[in-house]
């Protein structure tokens, strides 16, 4: 707690002060917030000299996740109108959807005053492609793109490799998490940029197009002040933030960020679990969240979390001892003990949004022909049993090795994590969990053989999700990937490549979708366990008008895409 009182102490006295070489800016003008990654545990920003949002796991989202601005936002919780163009002024595909001629303002440019062109958005596309499968979002651009052009400074042409009529939505669209950040290309062309660290305060680097600039990066705190100018502003697109100063401090735990809520030294952070979110605005009467003061004190997120494996190892290979895992779990119970009632479960990876109900209403025979969510430790059993496996002092070995489940997860399963575990010993399986903080690292290399992790992927229709696990994104244990399910099935792909290829809205979809979902289902690959729900405090004591079920302009996870929009809609309370 001293760290983070010292830090709030250098915010109040301008948050930073003259000891930095920063100007003073008032507390009731600045939003202070901890870090989403936990690899900054131990009050480290470890990646604070970095700025390279392309290498998987090594950019923390304080900056690059809001500041490289999209073509479009995308606002799941508005009844219609959910795309929100941005950087594009629109987009057109031609009658098969193998070709889309992008549009591009003609008056956005990057910090240091240079054009945002069309040619920074096809550089980027050519950049990512060519690096395939070393960065984010490179294999989806080697695997889509035949050729992408800037026919002039305002006009990009992208030609595609077979027919995807959601293409621009997918990777150019800010939606919860998904964004391919976009990138000047007089600061990347000629760099490496699988090592290329995009940072050097002497340059006034990074270069974004947003409305910040990087004023300190420390292994304590990162700190972004609002710029003079932002070509939102200059043209009358859209005002100035009036959040002047933005501080980011490390990951802290719940407990520390909950005693920092209740004393006002954060606006807002991590999302927190039912009993700490419960403290918090009970211990704080000017907290409020996206459900105001009562449960479930936050909103449903496009996060679906499943128990995963990697599937390539054994014994996790094998999808009926996958089977036999999913049958000892009691996902109600998950719930119940773990969240104190405050969830849902999940016996899908797809977040439980209305535009959904059209595709999962449809497949319920499916979910009765496989019964993901029945809790039958009998057949868990006989699953194993059919399999050459016995138990010896209470857990299923063979050979003199036992199924050994070492559960990796992000800090925030710790609720979940306990009782599943509890719940897989019961069943005969060696099971227990860690929160470690390499977690991410460890999963996307594959030396976590199992784990926690969610699905930030569909939201208007099942496509995405089901793309995750494509065999395209399978790499070897010990290579990073960038989804980490390591599992293949040649016809689910051939289903999902097609499935690509056709307007979501077609009858042809619903066809596709039931025949890839009930090759996933047969298989299990991952196991659905719960909706995912971000239940993150506003704290109304320096800013008010925060997004929220009544005021839906957007939701308040500050580590996605669409940050940006948050701070354009918080007003001072003072």
């Amino acid at each position: 707690m001293q760290t983070i009182l010292i830090l709030f102490a250098l915010a109040t006295l301008g948050c930073g002060g003259h000891e930095n070489g920063l100007e003073p800016i008032p507390r009731n003008r600045t939003l202070i917030m901890d870090c989403a990654e936990s690899n900054t545990c131990g009050g480290q920003i470890q990646d604070y000299n970095a700025f390279n949002p392309y290498l998987p796991g090594a950019t923390s989202r304080i900056g690059y996740n809001f500041l490289y601005e999209p073509l479009y936002f995308y606002n799941a919780f508005r009844e219609q109108n959910n795309l929100i163009p941005w950087i594009a002024e629109g987009h057109q595909f031609n009658a098969d959807f193998t070709e889309v001629v992008i549009k591009i303002r003609h008056d956005v440019t990057w910090s240091d005053d240079e054009p945002w062109t069309a040619r920074d958005l096809v550089f980027t596309i050519n950049m990512l492609k060519d690096n395939a499968p070393e960065l984010t979002y490179s294999t989806d651009m080697k695997t889509w793109v035949k050729e992408a052009v800037a026919l002039d400074d305002w006009t990009a042409r992208i030609t595609l490799t077979a027919p995807n009529p959601r293409f621009v939505y997918s990777y150019f669209t800010a939606n919860f998490g998904i964004g391919v950040p976009i990138v000047p290309r007089h600061i990347w062309e000629g760099q490496n940029p699988q090592t290329f660290a995009n940072f050097d305060m002497q340059k006034e680097w990074p270069v974004v197009s947003g409305p910040y600039r990087l004023a300190l990066s420390t292994p304590g705190q990162r700190i972004w002040d609002r710029r003079d100018y932002w070509w939102a502003s200059q043209s009358g697109f859209h005002p100035m933030p009036q959040v002047e100063r933005l501080i980011f401090l490390p990951y802290m735990d719940e407990s520390k960020r909950v005693q920092n809520l209740l004393t006002d030294q954060l606006d807002t952070c991590l999302d927190l679990r039912p009993p700490n979110i419960k403290t918090a605005v009970e211990g704080n009467p000017r907290l409020t969240t996206w459900s105001g003061r009562q449960p479930p004190y936050g909103y449903l997120d496009f996060w679906p979390v499943s128990l995963g494996f990697n599937d390539l190892e054994e014994p996790f290979s094998d999808p009926q001892v996958r089977w036999a895992i999913n049958f000892a779990i009691d996902r109600q119970q998950l719930v119940e003990v773990g969240w104190q009632g405050s969830g849902s479960p999940t016996l899908l990876p797809f977040p439980d949004f209305p535009p959904m109900h059209q595709y999962t209403d449809q497949i319920q025979d499916l979910l009765a022909k496989y019964p993901v969510g029945l809790h039958d430790l009998a057949r868990s059993a006989q699953l194993m049993e059919e399999r050459g496996w016995k138990k010896v002092d209470g857990f299923w070995t063979r050979k003199g090795e036992r199924v050994r489940i070492i559960i990796d997860i992000y800090p925030g399963f710790q609720d979940l994590a306990p009782v599943l575990v509890e719940q897989l010993r019961r069943g005969g399986f060696d099971a227990d969990f860690r929160a470690t903080s390499d977690v991410y690292n460890r999963m996307a290399q594959g030396e976590a053989k199992a784990f926690m992790d969610g699905h930030g992927g569909s939201v208007s229709d099942p496509y995405l999700t089901l793309s995750f696990y494509h065999s395209r994104f399978v790499q070897p244990t010990g290579t990073p990937a960038e989804h980490f399910w390591r599992w293949k099935d040649a016809q689910f792909d051939q289903l999902v490549d097609r499935m690509s290829q056709v307007d979501p809205q077609a009858p042809e979809t619903q066809v596709l979708f039931r025949q890839a979902l009930e090759i996933w289902l047969r298989e299990l690959p991952a196991i659905p366990l719960v909706q995912w729900y971000h239940r993150i405090p506003h704290n109304q004591t320096y800013w008010t008008n925060w997004p929220s079920a009544v005021n839906p302009y957007i939701h308040t996870a500050y580590w996605h895409r669409t940050f940006l929009l948050v701070l354009l809609g918080l007003k001072p309370t003072h």
